[in-house]
């Protein structure tokens, strides 16, 4: 995967991190243009994202166009604004361990006997990918 789709993903997870930051911290009450069932929609997809998002394909992340990815930087950036630099440092100290703690989990994938080698490629890959 090229670099600028690697950008992109991690803009991308950086993005549903920060909106679920800002959701945990400000009531449905206190979001002009949001109602009730619209939040709801918002918290199952913030909940289910990290399930879906390895079933994207690298094919479908091609055909995000270059607006879409500045959009999800742009509003990124304009999200760690809105969030004060003590949510920020929050948010990277829990990434740093869930990070941690998923290269802990490919590891020991890794000792797992009889693995394809498209398989231990795919986690050695998604090890390196934690790791930068």
């Amino acid at each position: 995967m090229d670099e600028d789709k690697q950008a992109f993903k991690r803009n991308l997870d950086e993005l549903i991190k920060l909106f679920r930051k800002l959701k945990d911290k400000t009531a449905v009450e206190n979001m002009p243009g949001v109602d009730k069932a619209m939040y709801q929609n918002f918290e199952v997809f913030l909940s289910n994202y990290d399930s879906m998002k390895s079933h994207i394909t690298d094919d479908l992340y091609e055909q995000f166009g270059k607006p879409m990815r500045k959009m999800i930087a742009d509003l990124v950036a304009q999200l760690k604004n809105e969030l004060s630099k003590e949510d920020i440092i929050k948010l990277e100290e829990t990434e740093d361990v869930e990070i941690i703690k998923d290269i802990e989990e490919i590891d020991k994938l890794l000792k797992t006997p009889k693995l394809s080698s498209e398989e231990i490629d795919k986690l050695l890959d998604e090890r390196s990918s934690l790791k930068n």
